[in-house]
């Protein structure tokens, strides 16, 4: 007995050293990229898309919620993640790379707690998988993960929707539950929240709800499912009904079909083979041990998963513009059902799964670890550059300041690609982008100047070795093609 119990301490203790290792290296990825695009804008409370001599600084939670309120009615209905945009960008930058870890830490943990139903029972392996198939596969990666705006609306929503959907997944009674209806009220804020999330992922929300509730029977439905249901229905109606201001904005057209699924193997190819792969094996067992799809709830989650993946991005052909980040949703979901599946396949071939995911690992490392020390290399480039700015311009408050920009912007996983930033030409205050900056920093204006050089900061160790890295031969390895 003790010795078993040794043994699941000792998993335990690994499970949080893959927990700390991967929050660390992300946060030192966090740590280099300063603010962008809309971060700016968020710090004030928000009148409009301009900044103006009536815009003034969010002083406490009740100028926050009337901030929040404006830019729902007037821009999107994506008031959670704009509460949390808003909320973070009112202090130091630190608070948010912090968060930020944390979160990405706690998705990684909620996918596998789909596959078991305790954090002492989740796979070393799994969990080790799921983070390195995040990191690889999900698109845009550098806009959903490193940009404030982005990961607010993206990153930060998939916890409130994976741990609405958990209690669904082990299809958790009422009378289960120690106090029923407190259960039920933290249900139907949740599904608030996850209803609103973003527009291709709150009717999957609402979809898989709703199928749940369903699929229970007549005489014993579940009052909480009940009360969700509705619940994610007011979400997703609020953000749907308040997204003029940004519709009128956007260009393209709705039902691109054919660029959406051409654009979604290009994307997701990779996920996409792992998806057919585990789908095939899970056919072959449910065939060779005559079993049925909704005989093992294990197969049959995994197959829903896959399901709200395919449903997130039939949800993109009513979308008239396509960045990489509105797949987002349809990976979460596609690594999830993955996750599953595998554990499915363990329960039947126990080897064989273990060599698959095993082999998984090593080839996603392989990559993952040189790709890692590239990036960290390329966003020495936009930290340093960052860093030059904001010292140039704190250094002469209240004056025009010359700065330099982003330098070395490379690959998608670098949030300042494809992001609205400073501009060069005509007056500073003509540029959306730097006058929201000269705000910020209260500067008379900012100014362009690719001629100023770039300050080079301190390096720490992870700085140094990923600085030598690039030098050597071994650079060309793992390098990623993140779009």
């Amino acid at each position: 007995m003790a010795k078993v119990r040794s043994l699941k301490t000792i998993k335990v203790i690994m499970l949080l050293i893959v927990c700390l290792l991967t929050g660390y290296l992300f946060y030192h990825l966090n740590k280099l990229i300063g603010f962008m695009g809309d971060d700016f804008l968020y710090h004030f409370q928000y009148n409009g898309e301009w900044p103006s001599a009536n815009s003034s600084s969010i002083n406490n939670l009740w100028d926050l919620l009337v901030s929040v309120v404006v830019h729902t009615q007037t821009w999107n209905g994506r008031f959670v993640g704009d509460f949390f945009i808003q909320a973070v960008m009112q202090f130091p930058k630190i608070v948010f790379n912090i968060i930020n870890s944390l979160v990405f830490v706690l998705v990684g943990v909620l996918i596998n707690l789909f596959t078991v139903r305790k954090f002492s029972e989740i796979r070393l392996s799994s969990l080790l998988l799921t983070y390195l198939l995040i990191g690889l596969l999900v698109p845009d990666f550098g806009h959903t993960m490193f940009w404030m705006s982005g990961a607010c609306n993206y990153l930060w929503m998939t916890p409130i929707y994976l741990a609405f959907l958990l209690p669904f997944r082990w299809n958790v009674e009422d009378s289960q539950v120690k106090s029923p209806h407190f259960f039920t009220a933290v249900m139907i804020l949740l599904g608030i929240l996850s209803g609103a999330s973003n527009e291709n992922i709150g009717p999957v929300i609402v979809i898989l709800v709703y199928i749940s509730y369903l699929s229970d029977d007549l005489g014993n439905r579940q009052s909480y499912k009940y009360w969700s249901f509705l619940a994610t229905v007011l979400g997703m109606v609020i953000m749907l009904l308040n997204n003029s201001g940004e519709a009128l904005n956007q260009k393209g057209h709705a039902f691109q079909i054919l660029n959406v699924l051409g654009t979604t193997i290009n994307y997701s190819r990779y996920l996409l083979i792992l998806m057919i792969v585990a789908f095939a094996g899970s056919y072959y067992i449910v065939r060779k041990k005559r079993l049925s799809f909704v005989s093992d709830d294990l197969l049959l989650s995994g197959l829903i998963s896959f399901g709200a993946a395919g449903v997130s991005v039939v949800a993109l052909f009513l979308s008239p513009q396509l960045p990489g980040r509105t797949w987002y949703g349809a990976t979460i979901f596609g690594i999830a059902g993955i996750i599953m599946l595998l554990e499915f396949l363990r329960s039947y071939l126990p080897k064989l799964t273990m060599t698959a995911v095993i082999g998984l690992n090593l080839v996603c490392l392989i990559i993952t670890i040189p790709g890692y020390l590239r990036l960290t290399d390329e966003f020495l480039g936009a930290s340093d550059s960052f860093r030059t700015e904001t010292e140039i311009i704190e250094a002469h408050p209240n004056k025009f300041a010359k700065v330099p920009g982003i330098r070395g912007i490379k690959t998608g996983y670098n949030p300042y690609l494809g992001t609205a930033y400073l501009e060069s030409g005509g007056q500073p205050n003509e540029h959306w982008e730097n006058e929201w900056m000269a705000k910020y920093y209260h500067s008379k204006g900012i100014i362009l100047d690719l001629t100023v050089p770039v300050k080079q900061f301190k390096r720490d160790s992870l700085d140094k070795l990923a600085e030598s890295f690039i030098k050597t031969r071994w650079a060309s390895v793992g390098t990623f093609n993140n779009q």
